[in-house]
């Protein structure tokens, strides 16, 4: 069966960002993007894999690395969707210190479509991160959760994580007693 390419510019649940969640809208006003819809994703007409959801600084604009997106009127602060390849390479020059690593854009991983990881690894891209995805403790999203669904969360119900309820390891919990996160049913546990 033969791929047929995307011809919709409309975003879809399909695509992900490289987190492994949903994509995220980056940037309305002004619209960016290779479709120009605020969406950092791209298909295959796109070379250059605009897929790469960033803060520009004005060492990266005056770079090599930057031209495009300075050629495009970009000023630091703005954000923007960079070429995957573009960003590879400042971030590459800024681990062999030929630049300034302070001055490669932060990426907002919730909104670099996953297509970015064909070019650029995780790691890389949460080196770089905005400071609020930087510092993230939750980790890369391994699976999406339809919140549509009838099933819960991680654990919603005590019952969803397994084993004998109640027990407990040898010397965990001994401030915790099952009776007090669970109304009782005659018996007590404790």
């Amino acid at each position: 069966m033969a791929h047929t390419p995307q011809t919709s510019t409309k975003p879809t649940l399909q695509h992900k960002n490289v987190a492994g969640g949903l994509l995220s809208l980056f940037s309305k006003n002004p619209p960016t993007g290779f479709f120009k819809d605020g969406y950092c994703r791209t298909s295959p007409e796109d070379t250059e894999n605009h897929t790469i959801a960033a803060t520009l600084t004005d060492e990266y604009l005056k770079s090599d690395y930057g031209r495009e997106a300075s050629q495009q009127g970009h000023k630091a602060g703005d954000r923007t969707c960079l070429s995957a390849s573009h960003f590879a390479s400042a971030i590459q020059a800024a681990e062999e210190g030929k630049f300034n690593k302070t001055a490669v854009p932060k990426v907002h991983l919730h909104a670099s479509q996953d297509k970015a990881l064909d070019v650029v690894s995780y790691k890389d891209l949460k080196k770089y991160a905005a400071e609020p995805e930087a510092f993230s403790q939750q980790g890369r999203q391994e699976a999406h959760h339809d919140p549509a669904s009838n099933r819960g969360g991680v654990a919603s119900e005590s019952s969803s994580i397994g084993g004998d309820q109640g027990t407990l390891a040898p010397g965990a919990g001994s401030h915790w007693k099952w009776s007090d996160t669970k109304p009782s049913s005659g018996g007590q546990r404790g």
